[in-house]
């Protein structure tokens, strides 16, 4: 009984309860399943963090470490969910509750790192100016460590949760969508400090308040960030006049994941393609866009694929098509998640293969050294990534003119990853195309956090961007990642069959590049993780100079 009770101590109880909010309110800072939706707020992240740093200020930095894990572990949990839905569209209900919890118990370790060297800075509460300032850096640091190692998931950055903040996310044209994550850490920080200070000096009845400069640090950056983005998205950006307007349609043929490779629907799949194309080019879009892997064939090679696409460009739009693709230089066969860019002669006139696949769905790690895992590929094989290629050269009438508008093409949830979209505009990109096929994971969450961490790459770049999906969320973002048009029926409902018609502004040629398009996460996440990486050497350092010592 004695046990029990200093496990579960008063002490204990209050940090599993400070842990258990602070993982409630990071779930609720992000687009979250249908039945919970309603829940959703992303003005919670400004206080999520509080109490995990209230029981990291009180903990060791091991104890600090497995608070953070705990919290990390909760909210992934909730956030990635949408895991579970592959038992419809994969099976092997075991290996899928696995991958769920093996990913959030991984993406947990990163949580837990940042605890434990937050608990491990300054102990006794000393220098809360520093903290302030350097528990961003730690925070964003363990972030992009995630968003790099063993291939890299920066899904669902804490900064991605103000996909719909459009004064705070202009931010991000400098430091990517980790300087959104360091801002509300910022404040987070700041309160949860304030709060540590006002409690002790009401414990020890300290009756002369002093001036809490943690908080007014927090509330100054909040207010400079905040005022900032709201004049930038008022003034708009320069080159008005040299802009080109380019109607374009996007295509969500609603195909479910079960059906989409099956021979029995593929006349239907050709079907929902060409009624939904048919009706869009009725408003005379330059481009019509088609998900990833729209059609259920190659199209290189396939006569019915090449016959329904010829039919749908002869009036003029041209078509950006998701398909497979393949080489065979030798023996082996290679495929490959491709795009390619049909003009109205029905000739390919650019085309693409996925760059970064995504780990035990378009690929098996080690499947060539363990033969018994080739059976966990969804797809039945394994794709290969494709070469880096230069921006799709899309023609359009401007002015009674021809001129094109560069396209850069993002697979799938390429567009998480902010290095693919900076590249393409660095090589000349002036709009980018996310293709995907979020049937995956059914009506879930998936749909809208993917689309959550694409509005980032519209911002960072300062250009638009186009999201085309199968199901789930397709819509048209400016170069402010404000949302223009988007796919929804009456009720809200985002997974229909349909279509959605917009008009961007493409920027020139000659725009001015952001600072994060020039310099990327050396502005801010790589510094950051480089002070991660050296407080961890720190105590092996010490270590081997103390044995060294010994050893003398």
């Amino acid at each position: 009984m004695r046990r029990f009770g200093a496990v579960f101590s008063r002490a204990t109880v209050f940090r599993l309860l400070a842990v258990l909010i602070s993982s409630f309110l990071l779930a609720c800072s992000f687009p979250l399943p249908p039945g919970l939706a309603s829940m959703e707020g992303a003005s919670a992240a400004w206080l999520a963090l509080i109490p995990l740093i209230i029981v990291v200020r009180s903990s060791r930095p091991k104890a600090a470490f497995w608070w953070g894990w705990l919290c990390g572990m909760l909210f992934w949990l909730v956030s990635a969910a949408w895991i579970l839905e592959l038992r419809h569209t994969w099976g092997f209900l075991p290996v899928v509750i696995l991958a769920w919890v093996a990913l959030a118990a991984y993406c947990a370790l990163y949580m837990g790192l940042f605890s434990s060297l937050l608990a491990g800075l300054w102990p006794g509460g000393r220098r809360r100016l520093a903290l302030v300032l350097v528990t961003p850096v730690l925070w964003v640091g363990c972030e992009y460590l995630r968003a790099v190692l063993f291939t890299g998931f920066p899904w669902n950055l804490l900064g991605a949760s103000q996909y719909r903040n459009i004064a705070a996310m202009q931010v991000a044209t400098w430091g990517g969508a980790y300087a959104v994550s360091g801002l509300i850490v910022l404040l987070n920080a700041a309160l949860a400090l304030t709060a540590l200070r006002i409690v002790s000096e009401i414990r020890h009845r300290e009756s002369r308040r002093r001036i809490h400069y943690e908080l007014m640090l927090g509330l100054l950056a909040i207010a400079l960030c905040w005022s900032w983005g709201v004049r930038t998205v008022r003034r708009g950006v320069p080159g008005g006049e040299t802009e080109v307007s380019v109607r374009m349609a996007a295509v969500q043929p609603n195909i479910p994941q079960v059906q989409k490779w099956s021979e029995v629907h593929r006349q239907d799949a050709y079907l929902a393609l060409k009624e939904q194309t048919e009706l869009a080019v009725m408003s005379r879009p330059a481009l019509v866009i088609w998900p990833e892997t729209a059609i259920p064939d190659l199209l290189q090679i396939d006569p019915l694929a090449q016959h329904v696409v010829s039919s749908l460009v002869t009036n003029g739009s041209q078509l950006l098509v998701g398909s497979m693709d393949y080489e065979q230089p030798d023996v082996d066969v290679l495929y490959y998640n491709a795009s390619f860019l049909v003009d109205e002669t029905s000739s390919i006139v650019g085309a693409y293969r996925k760059r970064h696949l995504v780990p035990f769905g378009e690929y098996v790690p080690f499947e060539n050294q363990v033969a018994l895992i080739k059976r966990l590929a969804p797809l039945g094989f394994s794709c290969v990534p494709g070469e880096p290629v230069g921006p799709m050269e899309l023609r359009v009438e401007h002015e009674g003119r021809e001129t094109t508008a560069p396209l850069g093409v993002l697979i799938c949830f390429e567009d998480v990853f902010p290095y693919l979209a900076r590249n393409d505009v660095r090589a000349g990109a002036r709009f980018l195309v996310n293709q995907t096929n979020d049937a995956w994971f059914g009506p879930s969450a998936a749909s809208r956090q993917h689309m959550a961490n694409a509005v980032f790459r519209a911002v960072e770049n300062r250009v638009p961007l186009v999201r085309c999906a199968n199901t789930g969320v397709t819509c048209f973002i400016d170069r402010f990642g404000r949302i223009v048009e988007l796919l929804a029926g009456d009720d809200g409902d985002t997974t229909l069959k349909g279509f959605s018609v917009s008009e961007l502004r493409i920027p020139p040629a000659d725009m001015p590049l952001t600072s994060y398009t020039r310099f990327g996460d050396w502005m801010f996440a790589r510094p950051c993780a480089m002070v991660v990486l050296v407080l961890l050497l720190i105590p092996c350092i010490r270590k081997w100079v103390k044995r060294e010592e010994d050893h003398d």
